[in-house]
């Protein structure tokens, strides 16, 4: 969306002038960025609690409820590297303003849905609004900030990614508790409005270039690709591994991802340069990227049944127990970022998950005594590993590529987090159930003492696997490059579009 000077009063565009005259402005255009990331991350899982109200009210089970959450997790999953090259192409202001236009009113029809279908219909649509917020804020992290201070705006941003998914649970439980399920809805379209003001006023717009197609047929096969095997990765721990829709479903995504790959290899202009693979910058980051999502969504998807099952805690016990989470990630990212140019990205990567990978352990040991003093200092060292590895992650994915191509760059470290997400949430849980009885869930309270005893067994092999999922990202980031910091190798973008090139 294009805003004319010529269509707005003159007050306004005399407050705009000032505003981008002020030295300030840079971290003005982050804010208004990380606003809309942060409305884009809390949907995520803002809905969780209001689950048993929707399923209540609209006759539906608890597992159907559940695709209000899938429907738009693997929606803005598929669609992060389709707006990411939008707005490489079109504007990134443009991408973004019309991604919050969408979700507010995504949002506001939510809140109005009269049954199950029609939710998940909107929260759908609402994932596609949120897909743009990411890749334009990470890229303006990137284009605005010199590299001393790269780090710290990167790590401001991955701090909302991974704060806001917890608080959203503690701000969801008071508007359901007052308003009911409908006020989480619309809870986006207040605080999108003063996003939208901002961006009209703050944000500024990148002089046109020369035009290039965009890969239609290319966004075709990724969304093709990625849907299915994200959905049967969603679904698996219900439906079963070897369930025909589980098996249907992969082989649909393996048949579209491969069709995705020809078609970038042989178009012109591609929407992914599958060139930018063969940097280590690129390549080796998003598998350790991968499995933190893999380690973090995973884990934050079973602790609240081990707090509920096994120690028996309310609601409102549960948020107060998993608050050191978010508080770790609170701390964690933005330090991380401060560091990058301290200590050198790739260490800092390389220490991040080796912590997540200690955490990890430490929390599966202390699965075993049933109490929460024992529980959480795993709970905070992995939180601290998981917090301290995104922005190392990000900013050296984004810091090589081409301006050209940041949007669709720096949409990858997402990708690849919520779908180790998805695999993280199927497999954890997979190896949950195979401890305890189908018929023990979290709506259960607390269970028998020997049913506890299966519960904590169970997180405690499911945090084994966790553990060695983080070792595998620990060798990827053992790979990576130093791209800030001192003695860095490689100091500046590359200057053009990529296509294909040596592996650096």
């Amino acid at each position: 969306m294009r805003v004319q000077d010529s269509m707005l009063p003159a007050r306004l565009r005399a407050a705009r002038a000032r505003l981008r005259a002020s030295p300030r402005w840079r971290w003005m255009a982050m804010t208004v960025v990380a606003g809309g990331m942060m409305l884009s991350v809390l949907n995520i899982s803002i809905v969780n609690i209001a689950l048993p109200d929707i399923s209540s009210d609209f006759g539906s089970s608890v597992s159907g409820a559940s695709w209000v959450v899938t429907g738009f997790l693997v929606t803005q999953a598929v669609l992060l590297p389709i707006a990411g090259r939008a707005g490489d192409l079109y504007g990134r202001r443009r991408i973004f303003v019309l991604g919050v236009l969408v979700m507010v009113v995504a949002s506001a029809l939510c809140a109005l849905a009269w049954d199950e279908p029609s939710l998940v219909v909107f929260r759908i649509l609402q994932g596609v609004g949120a897909s743009a917020m990411a890749p334009t804020a990470y890229a303006y992290a990137t284009i605005l900030f010199p590299p001393h201070q790269r780090g710290l705006a990167i790590g401001i941003l991955t701090a909302i990614i991974t704060v806001a998914p917890v608080v959203s649970l503690n701000i969801a439980g008071v508007l359901v508790g007052i308003w009911g399920w409908r006020s989480v809805f619309w809870f986006t379209p207040v605080v999108g409005a003063l996003v939208l003001i901002g961006a009209v006023l703050v944000m500024h717009r990148r002089p046109p270039g020369p035009k290039r197609p965009f890969d239609l047929l290319g966004a075709a096969l990724a969304a093709l690709g990625l849907f299915p095997i994200l959905t049967a990765l969603s679904g698996a721990s219900s439906w079963g591994w070897a369930s025909p829709q589980v098996l249907i479903l992969f082989a649909l995504g393996a048949v579209g991802l491969a069709l995705f790959m020809w078609r970038e290899a042989v178009a012109a202009d591609p929407m992914v340069d599958l060139g930018l693979f063969r940097l280590k910058t690129v390549r080796n980051p998003n598998l350790a990227g991968f499995c933190v999502g893999a380690a973090m969504f995973g884990t934050l998807l079973l602790m609240p049944f081990y707090f509920t099952a096994v120690l028996g805690y309310s609601d409102v016990w549960l948020s107060l127990a998993i608050t050191p989470i978010a508080l770790c990630f609170m701390v964690g990212s933005p330090l991380s970022g401060r560091l990058l140019t301290r200590v050198g990205s790739d260490l800092m990567m390389r220490v991040a998950l080796c912590t997540a990978t200690a955490g990890a352990l430490i929390l599966a040991w202390g699965f075993g005594f049933e109490r929460y003093a024992l529980v959480l200092p795993g709970m905070i060292v992995l939180a601290l590993g998981l917090a301290a590895s995104t922005a190392p992650v990000t900013a050296t994915v984004i810091h090589e590529v081409p301006e050209d191509r940041l949007g669709v760059a720096s949409s990858l470290p997402n990708v690849s987090r919520y779908s180790g997400g998805a695999l993280g949430g199927a497999l954890l849980s997979t190896v949950l159930a195979m401890a305890i009885p189908a018929t023990v869930t979290a709506e259960d309270g607390l269970v028998s003492a020997p049913l506890r005893a299966d519960v904590a067994a169970g997180m405690r092999n499911a945090l084994l696997v966790a553990a060695g999922v983080l070792v595998l990202g620990a060798i990827a980031a053992f790979r990576a490059p130093r791209v800030l910091g001192p003695g860095a190798t490689i100091v500046a973008r590359v200057s053009g579009t990529y296509r294909g090139g040596q592996d650096r």
